[in-house]
């Protein structure tokens, strides 16, 4: 976890560590603020958004052991109040995610300002 004055409680769930790295890099420059936790798989994900009671999860869909899309289902079955962001470089996606129960589904590559709206509102 990076401990940050936390407005908001923040998990980034992406299987690549750059990606991951870039994304806090990404979100502390902004002038909102959070405290962030990091999973590298689905399974991980939802262990901690047992334990960690997240506001808000940037989910990766192409993860082992679970993907994002799995992972979603499930977070949203047991804790439907926690916003899921599904994150991925592909829109066929989209529609399998937000039928997960993705609040928002965004592409990788998109833009800042996007995405810090997404986490933020």
């Amino acid at each position: 976890m990076n401990e940050t004055a936390n407005n908001i409680r923040l998990l980034i769930a992406d299987d690549n560590a750059a990606t991951r790295a870039a994304t806090i890099a990404l979100l502390e420059s902004s002038v909102h603020r959070a405290a962030i936790w990091e999973a590298a798989d689905g399974e991980e994900a939802v262990q901690l958004a047992k334990t960690v009671q997240p506001d808000v999860i940037l989910m990766d869909v192409q993860m082992p052991k679970l993907d994002g899309i799995e992972a979603t289902k499930r977070i949203k079955q047991c804790w439907p109040a926690i916003k899921i962001i599904v994150m991925t470089m592909y829109i066929t996606y989209r529609a399998a995610a937000l039928a997960a129960g993705a609040d928002v589904f965004l592409l990788k590559g998109g833009s800042v300002d996007g995405l810090i709206t997404a986490v933020f509102q």
